[in-house]
């Protein structure tokens, strides 16, 4: 009997997919809107406070291999996880961290802009750009579920778990928010390696 069609239809692995993101979307909307907005504002900051003509930044052609592609997942990687590490403390160590890792990756890519010009930056920026900010956004988003789980709650109160788990501050929705970014990091470094350069 076929089970993919009719009134018994089982879900297919995509269907599933989309509706787990769906839910985990839906039930921390408001960690990842918060940690997109502290991010891209720091970032933002960075890149305006940029100087328009840096002096000793210059564009040394890299080679695409594999050992640029681990360096640039490395570092991005290691970004990210130092702002899903604020979960450690509930949340409230990413702020800072969100804060000065989004202006210092803005201000380095302001710079690089200012040394690459409008094409330089369509080329070598623009293919990866995109994705790699909003996988930082959402690590910072990660790491803020705890803190914004509490706030929703009340701040004088324990938050009440989930329905089906006995997780309090969404720390299950922290880890599934973070393995998304780095899937897209990883994403994005081979891009950045094999396209931007």
């Amino acid at each position: 009997m076929d089970t993919t069609t009719g009134p018994i239809a089982r879900p297919s692995a995509v269907g599933g997919l989309k509706s787990a993101a769906a839910g985990l979307l839906r039930r921390q909307w408001p960690a990842v809107v918060s940690g997109a907005l502290l991010w891209l504002a720091a970032f933002g900051a960075g890149w305006w406070f940029a100087p328009a003509d840096p002096t000793g930044v210059s564009r040394a052609p890299k080679e695409a291999d594999w050992s640029l592609f681990a360096e640039i997942l490395a570092r991005n990687v290691g970004v990210s996880a130092a702002l899903f590490l604020g979960v450690a403390t509930l949340g409230v160590m990413t702020i800072p961290l969100t804060l000065l890792t989004g202006t210092l990756a803005g201000y380095y890519w302001g710079q690089g802009s200012a040394v690459l010009g409008t094409h330089g930056v369509v080329r070598h920026l623009l293919p990866h750009m995109p994705l790699e900010l909003a996988c930082l956004a959402l690590a910072a988003a990660a790491g803020l579920v705890p803190l914004v789980t509490w706030a929703r709650a009340g701040l004088g109160r324990r938050p009440a778990p989930e329905r089906g788990t006995r997780d309090r501050f969404g720390f299950q929705d922290a880890c599934l928010l973070w393995g998304v970014s780095l899937a897209g990091l990883t994403l994005a470094a081979a891009v950045e390696t094999w396209v931007s350069t």
